[in-house]
């Protein structure tokens, strides 16, 4: 895991930068437009490659959540434990709520960089969708709160 984390932050840095020599093009700083294609497409890719990783490390995090899950869980079998057992539960819904959205935003963002390069036969509109739904998505992801523990403890009859 080590190894894709550390790509995936060389291919983010690769986006990033082309993607600052593409402006520059656009702004009129750099005329070369044969150096701003270039720096676009391996902008793209770069995104692309950075967003998979993103997804791989994700999916590695959910699977590690849900044996340590099960490991708790089978610790806490004891009757006067539902409370903890419940809690412990909540908690693990809520991450694995949104390590599957991370996985879920981090595909479409992947698509919509396959998209814009051009290797996958997007219309506009679909990678127009796409990205308003990427950044909706990253907006969510932003606000505090978005995947609390849904937690109640049920008052025992006495």
């Amino acid at each position: 895991m080590f190894l894709i984390k550390r790509a995936q932050m060389v291919l983010m840095a690769l986006y990033f930068g082309g993607d600052h020599l593409v402006w520059a093009k656009s702004a009129g700083l750099i005329e070369d437009a044969d150096t701003a294609s270039l720096a676009k497409k391996v902008s793209m890719w770069s995104w692309f490659g950075g967003s998979v990783c993103k997804a791989i490390l994700e999916m590695y995090s959910l699977s590690k959540l849900v044996s340590k899950t099960n490991k708790q869980l089978k610790e806490l079998q004891e009757e006067d434990q539902e409370d903890e057992r419940r809690e412990t539960r909540a908690k693990a819904d809520a991450e694995a709520l949104k390590r599957t959205f991370t996985i879920a935003h981090a595909g479409i963002q992947a698509t919509l960089a396959l998209g814009l390069v051009e290797a996958l036969p997007l219309k506009p509109r679909t990678l127009g969708f796409l990205g308003v739904t990427a950044s909706v998505m990253n907006i969510y992801l932003l606000l505090p709160g978005s995947f609390k523990p849904q937690f109640q403890i049920k008052n025992k009859a006495t």
